[in-house]
């Protein structure tokens, strides 16, 4: 039987897109190609009786060439789970994560993952209103801040699809590194940014 669980905390994540994440419109990414880092810090959460709350998650995702979201566009990932998790919100979080307890990440896992896999790792985060900062040891540094427009506005995408209300602010990255394996690795330092507050549950 399906655990019910519910994640509520900040959400950043960085991708090689120039100035907005095409993959949101259904149109193919900068150079056909995603490379994304997405990282969850859990400000509470449960795994049915599972406490989650406090820690942090990294998604590194590379996909195959076209639409990310399309149905034939295979992605590899690498899930990082905070290294203060115990076993048991070390499973919690994979299952989540890796779509076996139902919401957005079960058609997201049925459709699209080929290779996954799960690592604990020292994952820092920090945010001030819309500056984020995440530092995963010598595998990965994300630095992002909001991006404002007129009226020097905070600015707003929508439909963004793993946050509850569907709604994420825009960003930048001063940097997005990642130094995981041969496969995951890219620096795309300057490009586009989402961050904000997330929501996600499977009931």
């Amino acid at each position: 039987m399906t655990e019910e669980w519910h994640l509520k905390g900040d959400y950043v994540e960085a991708c090689n897109c120039d100035v907005t994440c095409q993959c949101i419109w259904m149109e193919p990414p900068d150079d056909n190609l995603c490379t994304v880092s997405i990282v969850n810090h859990l400000q509470e959460g449960h795994y049915g009786d599972v406490d989650l709350g406090g820690l942090s998650t990294v998604l590194l995702i590379s996909t195959e060439e076209g639409v990310m979201f399309a149905p034939d566009t295979g992605w590899d990932l690498v899930l990082l789970i905070d290294e203060e998790a115990s076993k048991e919100q070390q499973s919690a979080l994979e299952d989540i994560y890796f779509g076996r307890a139902g919401g957005i990440f079960a058609p997201v896992a049925d459709t699209h993952v080929e290779n996954a896999e799960a690592a604990l790792a020292p994952i820092s985060f920090d945010r001030d209103e819309d500056e984020i900062s995440v530092n995963v040891d010598d595998t990965m540094t994300v630095e992002v801040e909001g991006a404002r427009g007129f009226n020097d506005e905070l600015g707003t995408i929508t439909p963004h699809p793993l946050t509850a209300d569907h709604e994420m602010s825009t960003g930048k990255s001063t940097t997005a590194t990642v130094d995981y394996n041969d496969q995951f690795t890219w620096d795309v330092s300057g490009n586009n940014s989402y961050l904000g507050d997330f929501e996600l549950a499977n009931g």
